[in-house]
């Protein structure tokens, strides 16, 4: 389960992963790696990865709309070469 909410006041977003196996929360948008980052037409943010065989993840929201987004996920050991693990499009219910 994740929560995303937004600081008015400090004008950035913070997301928060419960990892219920662990009993751990895990921060999504840590400042450490340039919290939420709006690029264009993306939102990207990258995190040290709780559970996964590599050492970073960095999450990237395109194409989006009211009823649809793209989720990218890649992987990395280093943070700086990454490669591609997972690609997700979301569409919105009609019901």
């Amino acid at each position: 389960m994740n929560f995303r909410t937004y600081d008015g006041t400090k004008q950035i977003w913070d997301i928060k992963w419960l990892n219920a196996l662990a009993g751990t929360w895990v921060d999504f948008a840590s400042e450490e790696f340039g919290g939420v980052r709006f690029g264009g037409q993306s939102i990207i943010y990258v995190f040290k990865e709780p559970v996964a065989a590599h050492a970073y993840t960095r999450a990237t929201y395109t194409n989006i709309s009211k009823t649809h987004f793209t989720w990218r996920g890649e992987k990395s050991d280093d943070g700086k070469a990454w490669s591609e693990f997972m690609v997700v499009e979301a569409y919105r219910s009609k019901e």
